[in-house]
């Protein structure tokens, strides 16, 4: 094995690694996004469900879980939103379900973008494998002589 190939494989191998490190951050940001897609899609599916309904009428909601509860709708013109960190604001059914989707939208292009990525630097890693493959044949074929 020549010092050149040495080098190379020392770096296609660092490369690999790091390619692999962040192959597995982006899934996990993906898998993150996902639920967080899915909570606001239920809370969506909640909203739409409630300007159905009239004040007073008693319904079960879906609290998650398979868990259901029943509830009267008291005032079904204004729900409390929570932005995080604490702090919630109360807004009309209506400003409530244009958050929501405005947050399921930026959700769903988050997450195209991820997928996106993830595919990208997939392709990387298979490039780097098969460099490496191709490296270690090379070098086998010199021990071989």
């Amino acid at each position: 094995m020549t010092e050149e190939q040495q080098n190379l494989l020392q770096k296609l191998y660092v490369e690999q690694q790091l390619a692999e490190s962040n192959l597995n951050t982006i899934r996990q940001q993906i898998e993150l996004t996902q639920v967080l897609l899915n909570q606001y899609q239920n809370g969506f599916a909640v909203l739409k469900e409630i300007e159905t309904r009239k004040e007073g009428e008693e319904t079960l909601f879906n609290v998650g879980g398979g868990i259901f509860v029943q509830a009267k709708l008291i005032d079904t013109s204004k729900v409390t939103r929570a932005l995080g960190s604490g702090v919630r604001i109360e807004q009309s059914l209506e400003q409530a379900i244009e958050g929501v989707e405005q947050a399921i939208e930026s959700l769903g292009k988050q997450y195209e973008s991820l997928i996106s990525e993830l595919g990208k630097l997939a392709n990387r890693a298979e490039a780097i494998d098969a460099q490496m493959r191709q490296l270690a044949t090379q070098m086998q074929a010199q021990g071989a002589q």
